[in-house]
C-alpha cells in the first residue's frame, strides 16, 4: 500500500513540531539567562526537542573582520576541548564577530587561515591583551594593522603587584592586631582617592577612634615605605593613563620603567618587565579613533554574558552550539533558518558494565 505526507501549512514537511512551536523555542532561546529546561517547559516540548530545534534552525555565519578588531578570551571552566574561547569583536559596533574555539597560535592560525587576504587586509587596529599568540598571530595575518594592548590589563599588572607588597607587609602582623586589622579591612583605600573633607565614623577595630577614610588610607601607609611608594607608583600611571595623549605618555613611560625605587621592590620587576617588552603595544592603546581610545572594554562587558550563558545551560554540550546562541543572543539575529549543516554530536562514553544483583530486594 502505498503512503504520502500531506502538504501541511502547519508545520514543516516531515517535522513533529509546528512553525508556532519552532517560533516560540526561538523566542525564548534569544534570552541568554534561559536553561534549556526553562525553554522546553515555556514551549511545553522536551529539552531535547528544544535542543533540536535550535541546532537545525540557528548556525549563523562568521561576521565580517572590522577595521579595529578587538580579541579577548572568556574561561570555558572545562565545559569544552579548550580552556579558553577565543572571542572577536567589533570595536565600532560592538558586535560579536565570532567565538573560537581555543585561544591557542595553531588553533589561530588554522582559523584565520580560511580568510581570505583581501579581508584581513581591511583590518587596521587589533586591540587585545599581552597573550602572546594573539600578538604572534596578529604579526601573521595582519602585518599592516597597528597592534594595542589594552590599558586595562596593564593597570591589572601594576594592581596585582601592589596586592603582592600588601600582602607581604601584612604577613608581618599576627591577626587581631591594629596593623593586621588595617590590611585586610580597608585594603580597598589604596586604590582609591578619598576626600580628606569626609565625614568621619567610629572605626571599631581601630580602638574605636572616629576617622574618615582618608584618614584610614593614610594610616595603612604609613606601615611600610615600599607600600606607600607603590601606591604612589599604581596612583601616578593611573593619572597618566586616563589624561595623557600618546605623545605625552611615550616620555612618561620611560620614567615609569627606569624608576630606581620601583626597581628596588622585587614585586614590581615584572611590571617593569612588562612596561618594557610591551612599550610600543601600549604606546598605540592612546591612539582614539573617532573620539573614542582604542580598548576591549565592549568585550568586558560581554563577558558578564558569556558566563551567564555557560551558567544556565548545560545542555550546551559542544562548543558550536555554544557559539552559535552567543551570536544569537548577543547580535539580536532576528531570522533563523535551516543550518547548512547538521550538528554533530560528541560521542558518548561506552556504558559500564551492567550486573543484575543475584539476591534482589523483596
Amino acid at each position: 500500500m502505498k503512503t504520502f505526507s500531506e502538504v501541511s501549512d502547519f508545520a514543516p514537511r516531515k517535522a513533529r513540531v509546528s512553525y508556532e512551536t519552532i517560533r516560540l523555542i526561538m523566542y525564548y532561546t534569544k534570552s541568554y539567562k534561559r536553561s534549556w529546561k526553562e525553554i522546553a517547559s515555556l514551549a511545553h516540548v522536551s529539552d531535547e526537542t528544544a535542543i533540536n530545534v535550535f541546532d537545525k534552525y540557528m548556525n549563523p555565519s562568521r561576521e565580517k573582520l572590522s577595521q579595529i578588531l578587538s580579541m579577548d578570551e572568556c574561561y570555558n571552566k572545562g565545559r569544552f576541548h579548550h580552556a579558553y574561547s577565543c572571542i572577536l569583536f567589533n570595536f565600532s559596533t560592538s558586535k560579536l564577530l565570532d567565538v573560537i574555539d581555543g585561544r591557542e597560535k595553531n588553533t589561530l592560525i588554522h582559523y584565520f587561515n580560511k580568510i581570505n587576504r583581501e579581508e584581513r587586509a581591511n583590518v587596521q587596529y587589533v586591540v587585545m591583551d599581552m597573550w602572546e599568540p594573539y600578538l604572534d598571530v596578529a604579526s601573521l595575518f595582519f602585518p599592516h594593522a597597528l597592534v594595542a594592548i589594552d590599558s586595562f590589563h596593564v593597570i591589572q599588572n601594576i594592581i596585582r603587584a601592589v596586592n603582592d607588597v600588601r600582602k607581604k607587609v601584612m604577613s608581618r602582623y599576627k591577626g587581631g592586631t591594629v596593623e593586621y586589622y588595617l590590611l585586610k579591612k580597608w585594603h580597598y583605600l589604596i586604590y582609591q582617592s578619598p576626600d580628606p573633607g569626609e565625614e568621619k565614623a567610629k572605626i571599631k577595630g581601630y580602638k574605636n577612634k572616629w576617622l574618615n577614610r582618608y584618614e584610614i588610607k593614610q594610616l595603612i601607609l604609613s606601615l611600610d615605605e615600599e607600600l606607600k611608594y607603590a601606591t604612589y607608583y599604581y596612583s601616578l600611571y593611573q593619572y597618566h593613563n586616563e589624561h595623557s595623549s600618546k605623545e605625552e605618555f611615550t616620555i612618561k613611560i620611560e620614567t615609569f620603567i627606569n624608576d630606581e625605587n620601583i626597581i628596588k621592590i622585587k614585586e614590581f620587576v615584572p611590571v617593569v618587565e612588562m612596561l618594557s617588552n610591551w612599550k610600543p603595544y601600549i604606546l598605540n592603546s592612546f591612539i582614539k579613533v573617532n573620539g573614542r581610545r582604542l580598548s576591549n572594554g565592549p568585550i568586558e562587558n560581554f563577558n558578564a554574558r558569556f558566563k551567564e550563558l555557560l551558567n544556565t545551560s548545560p545542555g550546551l554540550y559542544t562548543h558550536r552550539r555554544f557559539r552559535n546562541r552567543l551570536m544569537y543572543t548577543y547580535n539580536n539575529i532576528d531570522s533563523y533558518t535551516l543550518a547548512s549543516e547538521p550538528l554533530i554530536k560528541p560521542k558518548r562514553g561506552k556504558r559500564g558494565p551492567y550486573k543484575k544483583s543475584s539476591n534482589p530486594k523483596k
